[in-house]
């Protein structure tokens, strides 16, 4: 009897895994498409906010995302940005990389929480006084897409979102 029970035991778990590794592939299949949007862009306290209209695309391989396309405010301002992640499904934890900035490639690191990835960025130098931003990726069911920066845009100043795009896809 005790061996139907181990037996029993190991079709739940199974099933249980099972249906968090199906979560985790149709979560992150989310990431295989292309979006557009717009929102807003503060690169420091003495500029303005920047309105600015993206396209990106992203595609997945496995465990890994990347999301890469332009930002333009304008007509003068544009700016290739870059996201490539890797989420460890055993950890949960979730690591990469940001292209985007004149500073130069910020790692990324951090946790998904359901539909949110949520990430300590940390630049190479220092970006309105710190090397230390948050990055918060969210993306849902219908496939929409919002990404927001927050940092403090001077040293020991309050820490609001410097980067805040809304995308819908494709």
């Amino acid at each position: 009897m005790a061996r139907y029970g181990t037996l029993a035991a190991a079709i739940i778990a199974a099933l249980v895994l099972g249906g968090a590794a199906d979560a985790e592939t149709d979560f992150l299949d989310r990431f295989n498409q292309s979006w557009s949007g717009k929102g807003k862009v503060q690169r420091n306290a003495k500029s303005g906010v920047d309105r600015v209209s993206c396209d990106l695309t992203g595609n997945r391989a496995g465990n890994r995302v990347a999301i890469a396309g332009t930002c333009r405010a304008y007509l003068v301002f544009s700016r290739t940005i870059a996201a490539d992640l890797t989420f460890d499904p055993d950890s949960g934890e979730v690591t990469g990389t940001y292209t985007g900035s004149r500073a130069g490639v910020a790692k990324l690191s951090g946790r998904r929480e359901g539909d949110t990835v949520r990430l300590a960025m940390r630049w190479p130098r220092p970006v309105n006084g710190d090397t230390e931003a948050a990055m918060t990726i969210r993306t849902s069911e219908n496939g929409s897409l919002r990404i927001v920066v927050s940092d403090a845009l001077e040293p020991g100043g309050a820490v609001a979102a410097v980067t805040d795009v809304a995308l819908e896809p494709n």
